[in-house]
Formats: structure tokens, sequence, C-alpha cells
């Protein structure tokens, strides 16, 4: 459609991103500054295209859009290039990149899209067949047509996710390879740096962080959080600046590298291990305990996840009375025996509902002896400082040395530096509590919200972060049943063993009562509702919208997709609402031709729609 490539420009602009026009089916600037010229000016870019509508557009890269940096996967079989197996291949070293906008080039490569507060350059041939695009530099946007006549698509854009912000990993990753010169006996990174030892410390960084290639804005934010991570006492704003930061401007270019990573927010030293491995014929063997026997492991991790009024605040409410008072009143007598029934200590956190209102008369009303249940409230300043790796957790485990160890909800104890949807971020996050079960008797049970997306089930159904069901040994899901006031808790892992039977239960009075076992998956549960209720006003709409548009016969699928996208629905509630109406069998799609190939779509029937 005409205005097609004026819309997308206008919406790249209110997101804050730089356009300038090219030339039709071309990558060459159509304005005599090229990307100089771009603009986030809504009548520039109106007048730009308003004088020639099939104009390709161009995203600026650098500060011009917000510190825009992309990496450039160049895909050319003919050439024996790609960049996208390059990227893969070091992913398998080194760690998944975070999400982000993605396209589809004209020739099958891709972009990858994220936003960094340092300056990054424009780089050519990083890694063979990668490019990055910084200051400086530009990108062909979607819908953009290709000189080859090919468009270049979203594979996930506007509308799916934010551009994200580059986390450490893709620091390191648009630092490009490390020289074969770097591999020198590294600098041995202190834990902790004394005083007396601080400046000249900051400084050797400054020489490594040079080495690879960072800025000068980059490593002053470096040694700002390493400063304040390990430096006894830190330094202050003014002895940085004074002592330390002027050492940026030394010629640092015979530096040996310092050799560390920079990982989660910190610096990670490589170290050089013994090769001494165990053979399995010298290796112990244990079997596990269990604090519930088949659906809690001692000393590991279980996480409870569920959606809204699902009951688990109420089910670990009991739980925790049951350990806490050496009963068997865990729902009832005989459903879930304990391996021991002596009290133990049960230490929990609690985000979301306090002491007063709440959680104490839960406790209690369960059988709580509730001289055993520890705690610090919400209100208090130090619940702040409890986070998964802080070492005030540990000194509370170390001190009181509880048998369980709650948490709820599990965002409020992520430290900051952490985003939960990045890969192995939450691994390394969790992974401390593994040694803490170990070394002072705890088991921990971590408390999750259910994602909110219809239709899906298990591992899909863990909030944020695959690597949260990949930690824990047993995880349980927490749902509601079609029977009225029946829940259920669902074993949907268990690393030692198989997954015991779904757990039937009510709450009455705020006190869990037992109603049954059942073979019923969480999956069984989720598909027998009546999602139709449940779905998001948005795909309502969508699908009524697609309906609305076939009712006079068959269309490009194009078209539907533009009108959506000027309706503003997105690109995902479309989708769905598109796969739903395919289920229910009211439309069919279908292509044409070859290079290019046209999809249609048309009603089943005309007459299903009044």
């Amino acid at each position: 459609m005409p205005n097609e490539l004026k819309q997308w420009a206008l919406m790249y602009a209110e997101l804050g991103l730089a356009v300038f026009p090219l030339k039709i089916k071309d990558k060459r600037p159509a304005t005599e500054g090229g990307c100089k010229a771009a603009t986030v000016d809504k009548k520039q870019i109106e007048a730009w295209w308003d004088k020639c509508p099939n104009y390709n557009i161009g995203i600026a890269t650098g500060g011009i859009s917000g510190g825009l940096v992309v990496i450039d996967l160049d895909v050319d079989e003919i050439k024996g290039i790609n960049g996208y197996e390059i990227l893969k291949e070091w992913q398998r070293e080194n760690g998944e990149l975070q999400d982000t906008w993605t396209s589809i080039t004209g020739r099958g490569g891709y972009h990858l899209l994220y936003k960094d507060r340092a300056t990054n350059q424009n780089r050519v041939g990083l890694y063979d067949g990668v490019d990055i695009r910084g200051e400086g530099g530009y990108i062909v946007a979607p819908p953009s047509i290709h000189p080859n006549g090919r468009q270049y698509e979203w594979e996930q854009g506007p509308g799916d996710c934010a551009i994200a912000q580059a986390d450490s990993r893709v620091i390191n990753f648009l630092m490009g390879p490390v020289p074969q010169e770097w591999e020198k006996p590294p600098f041995q990174e202190p834990e902790t740096i004394p005083e007396g030892e601080r400046t000249s410390t900051m400084i050797k960084l400054i020489g490594s962080l040079k080495a690879k290639g960072l800025d000068n804005e980059a490593i002053k934010a470096a040694l700002w959080a390493e400063n304040d991570r390990k430096c006894i006492p830190p330094l202050t704003e003014q002895e940085l600046e004074k002592t330390v930061f002027p050492a940026l401007k030394r010629n640092w270019k015979a530096t040996a590298p310092y050799n560390a990573v920079y990982d989660g927010g910190k610096f990670r030293r490589q170290n050089s291990h013994s090769l001494e491995m165990v053979t399995m014929d010298n290796a112990e063997e244990k079997n596990p305990d269990w604090l519930i026997t088949d659906y809690m492991p001692r000393y590991q991790i279980t996480s409870l996840a569920g959606d809204g009024g699902s009951g688990k605040t109420t089910v670990w409410c009991a739980l925790a009375a049951a350990v806490s008072s050496g009963s068997r009143a865990f729902m009832v007598e005989n459903m879930v025996p304990f391996d021991s029934f002596n009290p133990e200590k049960v230490m929990f956190f609690s985000a979301e509902d306090s002491f007063e209102y709440t959680l104490k008369r839960r406790l209690r009303k369960n059988g709580a002896k509730l001289e055993n249940i520890f705690s610090i409230d919400i209100a208090d300043d130090r619940f702040q400082d409890i986070k998964f790796n802080s070492p005030f957790l540990e000194q509370l485990l170390a001190k009181y040395r509880p048998a369980l160890c709650i948490f709820d909800p599990i965002q409020a104890f992520v430290p900051p530096d952490i985003k939960m949807g990045d890969r192995n971020s939450m691994r390394s996050c969790l992974a401390p509590l593994i040694g803490y079960g170990e070394k002072y008797g705890t088991t921990f049970l971590i408390v999750e919200h259910a994602n909110k997306q219809s239709g899906v089930w298990g591992r899909k159904r863990i909030a944020d972060s695959a690597d949260i069901w990949d930690i824990s040994r047993s995880v349980i899901m927490a749902g509601e049943t079609n029977d009225q006031g029946i829940r259920y808790l669902s074993h949907e892992k268990s690393n030692y063993g198989q997954t015991g039977d779904s757990i039937l239960y009510s709450i009455e009075n705020e006190v869990i009562q037992f109603k049954g076992y059942t073979n019923k998956k969480d999956k069984d549960f989720v598909t027998e509702v009546d999602y139709t209720s449940r779905q998001a006003p948005q795909r309502e709409e969508a699908k009524d919208f697609i309906l609305d548009f076939l009712k006079d016969g068959e269309k490009e699928v194009s078209e539907l997709d533009e009108m959506a996208f000027a309706m503003s629905i997105s690109k995902n509630t479309l989708g769905r609402a598109k796969s739903d109406l395919r289920n229910e069998g009211k439309i069919k799609s279908w292509s044409v031709g070859f290079k290019p190939k046209k999809w249609y779509m048309s009603l089943t029937a005309l007459d299903e729609v009044g």
C-alpha cells in the first residue's frame, strides 16, 4: 500500500529511532546528507515520504537513536559466508544473546538490535560474516524492498518485545574474538581490593579494558561497579577522578590484558584449572533425602508456581505449619508422609503478604508451631538486603539452620542487576542456594507466578525464565479445576524419580482440605478450562476484525496485515487471532506463485458470519 512505508517510518520515530529515506528498492540514501539527515521529526518524515511513498527506510544507529547498536549477520551461500552460524557457534561457548528486535534482511541475513549506553563504532568483519553498525552507521528497516525484490521483515520486532539493553554477554560479543597475543599469564584478580592497592588495581583494570577495545565511557561504568563491589573501603568519586581516571589518557597499546570477562555486571577471572578428574568407580553415590517423599527433596530447590488465586500462599503456609510442628498436617494426615516427624525450623520471606493481616493467621489455622517459624517483615529495612546471592541471607541461614526456607515471590529476591529473562542469568543467581542447602541443611521453596499465556502448560507456564525450571529439582504447578472450589497441585518435574500424582484440595476458612489424588497433570487441567472466557479483549477484537475484513471475499494476507497495523492491532495479537480462527475452522489461507509468493486468506464459508 502507498502509505505503508511512511507509517512504519513514523512509528520507528515515535519509538525514538531516527529515520531517513533510502532510494526505491535500494540501500543507498535518498538524502544528500545520508544518515546524518536522520530525524525523529514527524513533519520532516511526512514530507520525505509524501514526496515519494516508495522510499525505503533507513534507521541511523548510534547515539542519535538512543545508543542503538546492530549486529549484522551476513548470509551468502555463493561466497560461503554465514554470520548466523558464526553467532550460533559463539553462543554454544558463551551462552545465548538476549532476545531483542530481529529482522530478516533482503538477502536472508539478520539484524539484531540492541541499546548500549557506551559508544560503539562501526566494525566490518568483526567475525567472519559479522559486522557491527554503531555511531555514524545505519541499517535498512522493514518493510523496505531489497534490490533483489525481497522484502525486509521482522522476525521479532515492534509489538513483540522492546529493544533489549545490551547486557554483559552482548558486550563480550561486540568486543570480538580475543587476539592470540592476549594469551599470556593472567592477572590474578583479587576477590577484595584492600586499602593501599585500590588505585593500582583500578589502573591495571583500565589497561585491560583498553586492550579489549572499550571506550572511556564504558570503562568508567565498569570501574564504578568494581570499586563499589570490591574496594575496601570504596574510593570516593573525588579519588577516582583525581587518581584513577587520568590513566584513561595513557597510551595502552602495549598493555597486557587483564584476563577476565564482564559477566553479570562484574568481572570474572578466567582461572587455569587442574586437569585431574574423578572416575566413577571412586565417585560417592547417595540416595536422595526427602522433606516430603517424592515431592520435595531435601537441600535442593523446589518451585511452586501458579496463577493468582490458585492458593499458593495458603499451600506454603500449610507446608510450613507441618514442618514446624512435625505433624502430618500438610493438607491431611495420610496425604503426603514425611520422612521425619520431629518439629523443625522454618524461615520465610514474603513480599506480598503481611504478618499481621494474613500470614500469622494462616500459619496458626493450619497448625503451625509458631515459635519454630522465623521471618523478617517487608516493612523492615533489612528486607531489601535479602537476595538469593546476598551475604545477609547466608548469615541468617547459618544462624537459624532452618529445615525449610520459603521465598514468595521469586522476583522480590533477584538482585537488581539480574534480568530474569536473560539466558543463564537466573541459573547463576539461584546457584548459591544449592550450596547453602548442603551446608546448612536447608530445603528451599521458591514461589512463582505463572505467566498469562493461554493454552500453555508445565515448563512454559513458569514466568520469565526457563532457568528457573532447569535449576529446580522439583516443580509443582498450582491451579484451579473446572469443579467449583477444587484446586490442584500438579507435580511437573522430579530429578530424583517419577513425578507424584496430582493433589486435589480446597481452601476452607484459610485451611487446606485434602480432596484426593488424580493422574491428571497441569496440561490436562489447563486444556479443560474454557479459554474463550479468559482471552484478552484485544484478541477477540482482532478475530472480529479478520472476519469482517474477509466477509466480501478472499483478500491478500499482506493487505489484511497492513489494515490491522493501521488499526493498532499488534503483530502477536493478530497472529494468535488468525491461529484461533483456523483452529475453529472459520478461515483458510493458501499461497499463489513463486518468487514472489503471495498469500491469500478467505472465510471457510461466507455464510459463517452474519
